[in-house]
């Protein structure tokens, strides 16, 4: 997936999210207004329209809902500080663990070729620990060899790294890892 893709996607996540949310909101507002209509029926009400289990059933068109939604959310107005503080914060892929990266940063400062093959089985080993949670198949492999490509990029020297950017800025290559690898191997010029 591509990233115009992906700001859009996440763009769609974060809408249906802020809904949902809302739902829930929603939802403690009309479990609140249950009560209240509840403890406000009268005995002989409550005696007229009591069920087996000694619950009351109110006929829908004896219920009042006494607030407003926009007055209980101006009572709460915490859960509106919530869902802005929340817009925005979905984390589209995962932290690699600060001391895999100290590793990988390691291996690539001391002698990124050399270190290369050693690199790129801790990067794989990293993310075969990562993703442990995921189901076998085509999305798992993808997030792995995503995560692989990004983490490379991330940890590449700054000569290599300002080639290779370079040469995806002008469309020259992507970010694929075998790509990536290939002109860290064959060395600057060769595309």
């Amino acid at each position: 997936m591509d990233d115009a893709a992906q700001v859009f996607l996440k763009s769609k996540i974060m809408d249906n999210i802020h809904k949902y949310f809302y739902l829930i909101a929603f939802t403690a507002y009309m479990r609140q207004a249950a009560e209240l209509a509840r403890s406000a029926v009268s005995d002989e009400d409550k005696a007229k329209n009591s069920l087996t289990g000694g619950k009351t059933a109110i006929p829908g068109d004896q219920l009042k809902v006494n607030k407003t939604f926009v007055t209980f959310m101006e009572e709460h107005a915490v859960l509106r500080g919530m869902v802005e503080a929340g817009k925005g914060k979905l984390q589209w892929e995962r932290d690699i663990p600060a001391a895999a990266l100290a590793n990988l940063e390691s291996l690539a400062a001391t002698d990124f070729k050399a270190n290369l093959g050693k690199i790129i089985h801790d990067i794989y080993q990293t993310a075969h620990t990562m993703f442990s949670d995921m189901p076998q198949g085509d999305h798992k492999k993808r997030a792995k060899y995503r995560f692989a490509s990004k983490t490379l990029m991330r940890i590449l020297p700054n000569n290599l790294k300002a080639e290779v950017e370079g040469l995806i800025e002008k469309k020259s290559i992507t970010l694929d890892l075998y790509e990536i690898l290939g002109q860290c191997t064959l060395g600057p010029g060769t595309h």
